[in-house]
């Protein structure tokens, strides 16, 4: 059995399609004066990458939740 990480990652504001290109294979869905990327990451590494752009991009981060998923 293996297990998948997916992570959520909520900044404030509405972000662009195209500005969230910069997030490869993650999904991008608008809340309420918000914006929610979500998809799997591969191990920790991969989110420090991820939360590396939403630092370098200056983007306001309200939170982060890491799930794991059993296959």
């Amino acid at each position: 059995m293996t297990s998948t990480q997916t992570v959520r990652i909520t900044v404030r504001g509405e972000m662009s399609d195209r500005l969230a290109t910069v997030f490869d294979g993650m999904t991008l869905a608008h809340l309420d004066g918000a914006t929610q990327l979500a998809g799997p990451v591969a191990d920790q590494a991969q989110l420090h990458g991820l939360l590396g752009r939403v630092r370098d991009l200056g983007l306001e981060l309200e939170s982060v939740t890491v799930s794991q998923e059993e296959d």
